[in-house]
């Protein structure tokens, strides 16, 4: 567990403690936070038949936690604990049909215990008619039954579902306090060779925050983002290399954020690296602040609808994003 989630862990522990804990909760924070550990240790407690008493963690938070012994935690390990279902789809959705299912779950008496739990780890993809059929139950909820979302984007529910639930969101750890977090694994400045320039460390490491953690900790993903750098660059200053960007858009579940995470950094380097050491295609090429803030827009407004429809095509929103900045940059005369 992610010493940011130690508070969610100690708030939630002392609900259940005190048998105040919400019928239905969202845990909601980026990919890589923990979210995902702390959404599964609030499933094994309330599964647990002989939860351990409270104790202290080093940094004197009570946890309350499952025993993993008893005949629950054991089922629930194997994955044959039958008053709990995980709400999971193949597909990109999570359908009404799947919500259904949920429902009637919970209609039906416990068999081993007296809770019955449901996780819904991918609550951003419900459709629309799938989350009005979860409305209802959340409206309306079964005695002794919990139902854990997880999300790592709030906006993406709708207002009606948030309002019904107790939301748990996990604030990351920004900057240096993160780098000695991850170190030595996380990719620093202090791992970059003492030759790369001041403007090449800031487009790397700039605003540090844990939906960087990916290209932080794993040595491929970072190579990935270093080659979709290049790319990106290659086709904003040459218009070169589109082919390689689209793919990347597309395939790379990391390749949006990047993106704004390159934008960000290169109206950061404008401002702040002095002209002496402005030596990337930013003066060379002379792209504006104000330029560069547009293509931002575009790739917010682009991200947003992603986010926003789960059925939108990846593909025709990616070109179309590479359009826009091409015409932003090189406007036809």
């Amino acid at each position: 567990m992610l010493p940011i989630c130690r508070e969610k862990q100690s708030q939630l522990s002392r609900q259940y403690q005190q048998q105040t804990l919400a019928h239905a909760i969202i845990i909601q924070g980026i990919e890589g936070c923990g979210k995902e550990a702390l959404a599964q240790w609030l499933i094994e407690l309330l599964i647990c038949h002989k939860p351990l008493s409270a104790n202290s963690t080093a940094e004197h938070v009570p946890i309350v936690s499952a025993c993993r012994q008893c005949k629950a935690c054991l089922l629930r390990k194997s994955d044959s604990y039958p008053d709990h279902l995980l709400l999971r789809s193949e597909n990109k959705t999570l359908g009404v049909d799947d919500i259904r299912r949920g429902n009637a779950f919970l209609e039906k008496t416990a068999h081993l215990g007296k809770v019955k739990t449901i996780f819904i780890p991918q609550a951003q993809a419900m459709t629309v008619a799938a989350a009005n059929a979860l409305l209802k139950t959340l409206e309306e909820p079964s005695a002794n039954s919990y139902i854990v979302l997880m999300t790592n984007d709030l906006d993406s529910l709708l207002p009606t579902i948030i309002s019904r639930c107790a939301v748990y969101a996990i604030r990351p750890m920004v900057g240096e306090a993160l780098l000695a977090l991850l170190k030595p694994s996380s990719h620093s400045d202090a791992q970059l060779p003492s030759n790369v320039t001041l403007s090449a460390r800031l487009n790397d490491n700039a605003f540090i925050n844990l939906s960087q953690l990916a290209e932080l900790t794993d040595d491929t993903i970072f190579q990935e983002y270093q080659t979709f750098n290049q790319s990106f660059l290659d086709f904003l200053y040459l218009g070169q290399s589109e082919s390689k960007v689209l793919s990347q858009l597309v395939d790379n579940k990391h390749a949006l954020r990047w993106l704004e995470k390159i934008i960000c950094n290169l109206v950061r380097q404008y401002y702040l690296v002095k002209e002496v050491e402005q030596v990337t295609p930013v003066v060379n090429q002379k792209i504006s602040a104000q330029v560069l803030n547009q293509i931002y827009q575009a790739i917010i407004s682009s991200n947003k609808l992603i986010k926003s429809y789960t059925q939108a095509n990846r593909q025709f929103v990616a070109e179309q994003l590479l359009m826009t900045i091409n015409d932003i940059v090189r406007p036809s005369t």
